[in-house]
């Protein structure tokens, strides 16, 4: 049959990007206490195009991944399991160069604060990893976005009696030179807000989230400087942006705040 990406031709441009996205499929990444999480994922994969090819098979990048799930791979170190792919890809499709990005919800075991009943607590994590082995240049960016609740301070201090709180939603970037796991961003984040957020609650678990908020009140500023001050002061970190989005209770907009620092 005739192979018409595989034409060569004299076309104006290389292609920085080419490939295939928004793939769902399974995926398993090695928690800190051992155990291996089975979730799905959006996959996103690319290499780059010379300008004298017409195209990229693009069906080797979805086989990559049916490939890893027939060998039952998990993810158990972070980088260098991104990097095994990218060289996978590059190997695959005949390429100096690679991109990938892996969206998943990670689910971690957490129980109620009072009544101890234990749920499922989901967590948005983002793996965007580039490799060039011409160059020898890998970069891996790992991401974690982590809710928390906040109560105002402002309105803890004018008021007569109550508060208004928000939901915050805390995103952290991180680049490292050493072993870090996705429970150590969380609680960073979580001992930082106002409360943490539960999946199960009963009504002495309320009770507790409701006045530990009154008790720890932060605007959107201190959680993006507690946070930062924990990041800059891990050594495996050289690299991070923290920002904090929260809904309001009583405007028709939200509150943000960003820091980000190169080590």
């Amino acid at each position: 049959m005739e192979d018409i990406q595989n034409k060569k031709g004299d076309f104006d441009f290389k292609i920085d990007k080419v490939g295939v996205e928004n793939i769902q499929h399974p995926f398993y990444i090695k928690k800190k206490d051992g155990n291996v999480i089975e979730t799905i994922a959006t996959y996103s994969m690319a290499v780059s195009l010379e300008k004298y090819f017409k195209g990229i098979n693009m069906s080797r990048l979805p086989i990559i991944l049916s490939e890893l799930y027939t060998d039952k791979w998990y993810m158990k170190d972070y980088k260098n399991d991104t990097k095994f792919i990218l060289n996978r890809i590059c190997n695959k499709l005949e390429s100096q160069d690679s991109c990938l990005n892996i969206n998943f919800k990670y689910f971690l075991p957490k129980n109620a604060p009072v009544s101890q009943i234990q749920g499922l607590m989901p967590y948005e994590c983002n793996i965007e990893g580039t490799l060039n082995k011409e160059k020898n240049n890998f970069d891996m960016i790992l991401t974690v976005e982590i809710p928390i609740t906040t109560l105002c301070p402002c309105s803890k201090a004018i008021s007569e009696y109550s508060a208004h709180n928000q939901r915050g939603y805390v995103v952290v970037s991180i680049r490292y030179n050493d072993e870090i796991y996705i429970e150590d961003l969380i609680s960073m984040v979580e001992e930082n807000g106002s409360c943490e957020l539960y999946p199960i609650l009963k009504r002495v678990d309320e009770k507790y989230v409701t006045e530990k908020a009154y008790e720890n009140p932060r605007f959107v500023e201190d959680i993006v400087r507690l946070v930062a001050k924990k990041l800059y002061e891990d050594d495996k970190i050289t690299w991070f942006k923290i920002s904090s989005h929260h809904q309001e209770s009583i405007h028709p907009h939200d509150a943000y705040a960003v820091i980000e620092i190169t080590k």
